[in-house]
């Protein structure tokens, strides 16, 4: 079947009310796109690695920085963050990256060419959960990659609200370029930087119930708040690039990308895998 066909058959495209969003507020939300069941899937996977059923490299994984300081005591799940560069090493995470309807929107914004930038899945669990500040996930990626923008997709696991650390956003933010960042105080800023500039007058709060989605401009101010409930807020994101990017030169690190769908150009295709990497080979990546 060739580009052009596909590209044409797509079910899950955006809408035109969609794409004034995207435009507009640098972001959209699609409802009830995953199911509990679906869901259910990759929360599995994560906990079993979380709690060493899986093996994964190490240096992905990231404990909660309050248990990672000694601050609180907590275990497995409970003392948990995030993993990244889950579709790198996960067939079940690689495949939900890859699915349609994640990337047909994504093919309208960067067009029928696409690699996987990340895939991360987030637990912020109960009372411990921390919030992160402001920032832009394009300013990570803007040293290693010449394009615009990239795109970000975030899945709710569970329902996600202000009182258990919901998204904000900043709409139109995308359009005002990439602000500085500065360091946090303490091993969370290992993980995130805050943006000089952004306000928490102008966020607005991105309430989602489980198996919903928001689309974002990898340019757009976002942040997320301290988890003050019970409930856990799990959520699992897949950044995306166009395969038409350029790789900058890093000394330190290649950032391994996953071809999703569409052609490999030679501008990036170095540091480029179509299947999962054997926990051996990406210990080294």
């Amino acid at each position: 079947m060739s580009t052009v066909n596909t590209f044409k058959k797509r079910r899950n495209r955006l809408t035109p009310e969609e794409k004034t969003s995207w435009e507009e507020n640098g972001y959209f939300i699609r409802y009830h796109v995953f199911t509990k069941e679906e869901n259910e899937i990759l929360s599995q996977v994560a906990d079993d690695i979380a709690i060493g059923k899986i093996p994964f490299p190490t240096h992905r994984i990231f404990q909660n920085a309050l248990v990672r300081d000694g601050k609180v005591e907590a275990s497995g799940i409970h003392a948990m963050h995030s993993i990244h560069q889950m579709n790198l090493y996960s067939p079940k995470f690689l495949g939900r990256t890859r699915d349609s309807r994640l990337t047909d929107p994504v093919v309208d914004i960067l067009g029928p060419d696409i690699l996987g930038l990340n895939s991360l899945y987030i637990w912020k669990p109960p009372k411990i959960g921390l919030g992160f500040p402001w920032h832009q996930d394009r300013w990570y990626t803007q040293p290693q990659f010449k394009t615009e923008t990239t795109v970000g997709t975030w899945t709710a696991i569970d329902a996600a609200d202000k009182d258990n650390g919901c998204l904000y956003v900043i709409p139109g933010s995308h359009k005002i370029g990439i602000l500085e960042h500065i360091d946090l105080e303490g091993s969370q800023q290992q993980e995130f930087k805050q943006a000089v500039g952004a306000r928490d007058e102008d966020g607005v709060a991105v309430e989602l119930q489980p198996g919903s989605v928001i689309f974002f401009d990898n340019r757009i101010l976002h942040k997320s708040t301290v988890n003050n409930s019970k409930r856990f807020r799990r959520s699992n994101i897949a950044h995306y690039i166009s395969a038409k990017a350029e790789r900058v030169p890093h000394k330190n690190y290649m950032r391994p990308l996953m071809w999703v769908r569409g052609k490999i150009y030679p501008t990036l295709s170095e540091g480029v895998y179509r299947n999962p990497l054997p926990i051996a080979e990406s210990e080294g990546a």
